[in-house]
């Protein structure tokens, strides 16, 4: 074991091309500025393509046998006595999970650099599973058998389900590079059509023929692992002020390096809803907010973050008249934390007006009303908590949601079971950019289909219309993601708007009074307000 040990702290390899190594130049903060308000984005040719994949197969080769066997080895030596679901008793065990994911990724550089694209993506899924393993000190079985084409066949069947033609986006981040995976679904929307004309005729043979979608990959030059946590830094700085447009020297940019690159495969596939697979700072990037140098992603498609295919639930929940809310939050100041008077607004309109559910405020919001829910009743429902959060700490111990009577942190999150529910929201909280896995460790160990958190600390104000907006549409759009992008499109374009203390424009409701808030007005559009929130897990 100590031989393998010091082979685990030899450097993860990573892609040595020159092409990566080439970062944009400096400008003046005025300058960058202008630019970036009057992006245009040169394309660069196949051939430009072409090369960089010959550079990555001319990068160091790793023996694929050699990091195989020492998963194994690892995978042996973190079994310990904990099954499947049981909390791991040793931190060491923790920690020997986080060097296997080290080593399923080094794996999918390496078979990236060999153009074997559904071996990538197996292994980065694995590497995910074990990071996620490692915070919560969890065994964590999937809950998907693993795909032997990416999740092709699965996204075909969703975007059917939904008719949302959707693909995954996997960003690969090394320190010397980013190369981005695109998964589309198997067939486009046409072959889609043309496969169920064949098979009404009893061509059936031919209708399963019709699967030219192909997985691809993509060099992206000018960046790597630092100088995009940076950038992702300065990014969800700027976007938390709402009297400036300083967010715009990033946005372009990260569209750039996580979009542009395979924007071409993604409109040749119909594709209307983006899954990304997040890894390191980027779990608490919003998509929505990139922009192509004329509308923002939201304008676009739909998007949603995912911890890993594997670990996310893909069967949609039943959606009824009769859902369910059970909608609970804080509007008083508690231990040190400031008051949300809207808080009050936001739980009792949702609860009552917009769907139908039990509301627990202030005083009755506790950790015991909060366990004993009842699980029936809110099947396929959902559980909102509007009050403070704080994902800032790299342990699950220390990131909490605030409840009347205590800290409720990700490690006991964990360890209760929201299996069942729809979606869990948190509302109002905050995080911070870093190998952060506060929110995708509470979707993994809550059990929940999906996590709906904000990223930071929105007004008080300025949370309730993006909420109560996403809730009136929730029932009839056709996936969560698609309603959570219509109830930012409805902010970004002032339908939703915020004037003299109430809330306009949400379908089905006359205006909603603010509590605390009768002269508040407030400019929606800008997305402090409307890309504050990230859907994480189950999107349909």
């Amino acid at each position: 074991m100590k031989r393998v040990f010091a082979l685990l702290m030899l450097p993860i390899l990573g892609w040595q091309s020159a092409a990566l190594a080439t970062l944009a130049p400096k400008t003046d903060p005025q300058t960058q500025l202008a630019q970036s308000q009057q992006y245009e984005y040169e394309y660069r040719s196949e051939t430009e393509y072409e090369y960089e994949q010959e550079e990555r197969s001319r990068t160091s080769v790793i023996d694929v046998g050699l990091v195989l066997t020492l998963i194994s080895t690892l995978r042996q030596s973190s079994r310990g006595n904990a099954n499947a679901g049981a909390i791991d008793l040793s931190p060491e065990i923790a920690e020997i999970r986080g060097n296997i994911s080290r080593l399923y990724l080094l794996l999918a550089r390496q078979y990236l650099i060999q153009d074997q694209i559904y071996e990538a993506c197996t292994a980065i899924d694995s590497s995910l599973v074990a990071e996620h393993e490692s915070y919560l000190r969890r065994s964590l079985a999937p809950i998907n058998p693993a795909s032997n084409d990416c999740y092709g066949q699965d996204l075909d069947r969703i975007s059917q389900l939904t008719g949302s033609p959707t693909g995954i986006i996997y960003p690969v981040l090394s320190e010397d590079g980013l190369e981005l995976l695109f998964v589309p679904p198997n067939r486009s929307p046409r072959e889609t059509a043309k496969a169920k004309l064949l098979k009404s005729i009893g061509l059936d043979t031919l209708a399963q023929a019709q699967t030219a979608n192909q997985p691809t990959s993509r060099v992206v030059r000018g960046t790597n692992e630092k100088v995009l946590e940076s950038t992702v830094r300065d990014f969800v700085v700027n976007l938390q002020d709402p009297s400036s447009v300083d967010y715009m020297r990033q946005a372009p940019q990260l569209y750039d390096w996580l979009v542009r690159p395979i924007e071409k495969e993604i409109d040749a596939a119909g594709v209307e809803t983006l899954v990304f697979v997040m890894d390191g700072a980027l779990r608490v990037v919003p998509p929505a907010a990139f922009h192509d140098g004329d509308r923002f992603l939201v304008e676009k498609y739909a998007t949603v973050s995912v911890p890993a295919m594997s670990l996310t639930n893909l069967e949609p929940p039943t959606r009824s008249s009769n859902l369910q809310v059970l909608s609970m939050g804080l509007s008083q100041s508690v231990a040190g934390f400031s008051a949300l008077p809207a808080a009050k607004t936001e739980v009792n309109t949702i609860a009552s007006e917009v769907l139908r559910g039990d509301v627990f405020l202030d005083d009755d919001f506790t950790i015991d009303n909060l366990r004993n829910y009842e699980q029936d009743k809110y099947k396929d429902g959902i559980v909102h908590l509007a009050t403070h959060a704080d994902f800032l700490s790299e342990k699950p111990d220390d990131s909490f949601i605030l409840l009347w009577d205590e800290k409720l942190s990700v490690k006991q999150i964990a360890a209760m079971d929201f299996s069942g529910l729809a979606m869990l929201t948190l509302s109002a909280c905050k995080t911070a950019v870093g190998q952060n896995l506060g929110i995708s460790g509470t979707a993994v160990g809550s059990k929940a289909g999906s996590v709906l958190a904000s990223l930071w600390s929105v007004s008080d104000a300025g949370t309730a219309p993006l909420m109560i907006s996403f809730y009136s549409r929730y029932g009839e759009a056709r996936s969560k993601a698609i309603a959570l992008q219509q109830a930012q499109l409805a902010l970004l374009n002032q339908e939703v708007t915020v004037a003299s203390g109430k809330i306009m424009g949400v379908p089905k409701l006359e205006a909603v009074n603010l509590e605390d808030s009768a002269s508040v007005s407030l400019d929606l559009s800008h997305p402090f307000y409307w890309s504050s929130f990230l859907l994480v897990g189950n999107w349909l």
